[in-house]
């Protein structure tokens, strides 16, 4: 009776998250092939890199915050310095990525201009996705839905508005993308007029805890789990970008963004659904049935996988020739990228899920570990194969570092797995 009233309610919640990921995936989809369009590939190249290096500086500087809230949110709400606390860990996100974007810059030899529209990037993006996760876990995806469809909008018609008015540059877009997350934030202040909802809670004296330190320790190598993730895309586009000319660059950029929007209509809101309910079960000392949970939607998603590796197995020359007419600057070379470069998204998303014992244990630090490999398995790859081969080499180097990274957390989740006595 359990089980079923918390799959009735993982199936609403999955259906909200997919209501709240329609839009921004339509309108994301819409964006990379109307930007590709008007800036071209080489300044969309450009784009990519800059924006990558955003998302990576907001993984290294809030993700060890974001994620620490997902797993203790429940317990740790109601304490006395919780909200004080928040705030001290926020001004510290803010100053790591600060030092970070600092060092970056500093060795590129980037430009002042490149550096403010950075930081601004950085910290709006930080900010939304912090609210977005504390939406996250209340479990409320209606406020979620408002959230994203507001600022994916706003993505696409600030950018296009600076570049009609302006200039068709990677610069005017980056401006453009940070207003978006930036101009959301403030109108949401406006309309929440208690001060955020996600910072109600209930009072309760418990004095000599230290919030931010607990947060840090369980954070910190999720975050560098989450950067580590996020470099590996980011290292494809430096490697394309040095050896190979900066077309080159946008294209597999708007290729591999396009394949992976895809999963924002499909798998990733029945993730954003599934973790705070684990969490939640598992905070309250019911790990079977949170095991067991996680196990039936890893069989899900491995029947899912094998559908998805038959539609694109047959239907290979049909996707390539809507996602030709879509953007025209891909030429039939490409094609070749379009199977690897799902089917790395798609073990990312399973991963997801099969590295869920490492965040539920707090074993963040091995979860960390775990990536390793697959970093070093793209830095050789691109290294020695892109030269020789071309983009096609970034591309399967994409997919056998994901397919490593998933062999090692799913072993690891069913090891678990069998050890509460679920198998």
């Amino acid at each position: 009776m359990f089980c079923t009233v918390i799959n009735r309610l993982l199936l609403r919640e999955t259906l909200y998250y997919s209501i709240s990921k329609a839009v921004p995936g339509f309108i994301g989809l819409l964006s990379v092939i109307l930007f590709m369009r008007i800036i071209g590939a080489q300044e969309y190249g450009q784009y990519s890199l800059l924006i990558s290096q955003c998302n990576l500086i907001v993984a290294l500087g809030f993700g060890w915050l974001n994620q620490s809230q997902l797993r203790y949110y429940s317990k740790d709400n109601s304490h006395d310095d919780y909200i004080i606390s928040q705030t001290k860990a926020l001004f510290y996100c803010k100053i790591i990525c600060l030092i970070i974007l600092s060092f970056m810059v500093y060795y590129q030899s980037l430009s002042i201009r490149i550096f403010v529209l950075s930081l601004i990037a950085i910290i709006s993006i930080g900010v939304f996705n912090y609210i977005k996760i504390f939406y996250q876990a209340r479990l409320l995806p209606r406020n979620i839905i408002v959230y994203n469809t507001c600022q994916s909008i706003l993505s696409l018609l600030i950018p296009l508005l600076l570049m009609y008015y302006w200039s068709d540059t990677a610069t005017t877009l980056i401006m453009g993308v940070a207003l978006s997350f930036l101009i959301t934030i403030l109108i949401l202040m406006n309309v929440d007029n208690y001060g955020f909802s996600i910072w109600s809670f209930e009072k309760r004296i418990e004095k000599n805890v230290n919030l931010v330190k607990k947060w840090f320790a369980y954070g910190s190598p999720l975050s560098l789990w989450f950067a580590a993730g996020l470099a590996l895309p980011f290292l494809d586009r430096i490697f394309i970008n040095y050896y190979l000319p900066s077309s080159e660059l946008g294209i597999y950029s708007s290729l591999q963004e396009i394949l992976v929007r895809s999963f924002s209509l499909t798998l990733f809101p029945f993730i954003l659904a599934l973790h705070p309910r684990i969490m939640h079960l598992w905070n309250k000392s019911k790990q079977k049935k949170a095991g067991k949970l996680m196990l039936n939607c890893f069989y899900i998603f491995l029947s899912l996988g094998l559908l998805f590796l038959s539609i694109f197995w047959y239907y290979d020359n049909f996707i390539f020739f809507i996602i030709s007419k879509a953007i025209p600057e891909i030429t039939i070379q490409s094609k070749t990228l379009i199977l690897p470069l799902f089917f790395a998204g798609f073990l990312w998303q399973l991963s997801f899920l099969t590295h869920k014992m490492f965040e539920l244990k707090e074993q963040t630090v091995l979860m960390t570990i775990a990536i390793i490999p697959s970093l070093i398995i793209n830095f050789i790859g691109n290294n020695y194969f892109l030269p020789k081969l071309g983009g096609v080499a970034t591309a399967y180097t994409a997919l056998f570092s994901a397919l490593t990274y998933c062999i090692i957390t799913s072993i690891h989740f069913i090891y678990s797995i069998k050890k509460i006595r679920i198998l």
